[in-house]
This record gives structure tokens, sequence and C-alpha cells, in this order.
């Protein structure tokens, strides 16, 4: 059974934090700010399974940091979410101090898996939550990839229907 958005909210997101992300955010109208507080902790649920660049775009990175500022609620929340253990986060352009190619290759794998992982977890893609996964919102725009088809592909595999949107 898939873990809802609502699930998610309750568990997680106290009113303080909601009405912190309000502030930090005042121009993104609430159901967007909330599909983007979800989308975060989507990631943060199965952030073990990424084992390259963040694979969620800025919007989402940006919910996250702010979450991190806010120490103790971080802390908290990194405690509750599955595995129990805090989510350290660093910067590419830290990372690359050790590794200059950080960011610039492909895990087309573990982009996959992820994907496949969120599905899992929290039931198909729409199109207005896969535009805040890198992989997910290439395959849509750019490969033309319907998201039913994407969906499809990541639960079997593969699908009967074409790829391609017409």
């Amino acid at each position: 059974m898939a873990i809802t958005e609502q699930d998610l909210r309750i568990a997680y997101l106290t009113s303080p934090m909601l009405q912190y992300f309000r502030k930090k955010l005042p121009e993104v109208a609430e159901d967007e700010l909330l599909v983007r507080i979800e989308e975060a902790l989507k990631f943060l649920a199965i952030v073990q399974c990424c084992t390259g660049p963040i694979p969620v775009v800025k919007e989402i990175d940006e919910i996250w940091h702010f979450w991190i500022l806010q120490t103790q609620e971080y802390e908290q929340l990194c405690q509750a979410l599955p595995g129990g253990k805090f989510i350290h986060h660093s910067s590419n352009a830290y990372l690359e101090f050790f590794d200059p190619n950080i960011g610039t290759v492909l895990n087309l794998q573990a982009d996959v898996e992820m994907l496949a992982t969120y599905v899992a977890n929290f039931g198909s893609f729409t199109a207005r939550r896969a535009k805040y996964w890198h992989l997910a919102a290439y395959l849509i725009e750019k490969r033309r990839w319907s998201v039913d088809y994407l969906n499809d592909w990541l639960t079997t595999g593969s699908s009967t229907e074409a790829p391609v949107r017409t």
C-alpha cells in the first residue's frame, strides 16, 4: 500500500514548519508549496537509494536546505524517517575538492532504481510531481514518454503501449 501525501504531511510536517516554509517562499502558492514539501519528504524517505548526484530539482533541494536550517526540527525529522539516521547534505561544489567529476558522471541504474523505489513506496508519478525528479522529467519532456508509460516501465520493466506521446 502506497504512502499518501496526506500520510507524509501528518507524520512529518508540523504546523510551525509549514508556517516557516510559507514565510520562506511567500511567492509560491499554498498547493504548490505542499507538493514541494511532499516531494522533499519522499526524497528524504528514500535517500538511502541515492548513490549519485541529488535526483531532485532545485525547488525540492531548496525545501531540504530550509529544513536543515531549523536544526532541531531537521534532527527530529531524520529520526522519524525510515532508517532513523541523520541525513547529511553536501553540495557538489564542496565535493568537487575530493572528486572533480562529481555530478558529471551519470549512474542511470541508480537513478532508475530511485524512481522505482519512489513508485513502490508512494504510488505512481503524476505530471505535476514527475517534474521535480530529474530523470522522470527528462523521460517525459525530452524523450516524450507519457507519465503512464513511465509508471508502467518503473513497475514492470516494460510496457505494452508506445512510449512516445502524440
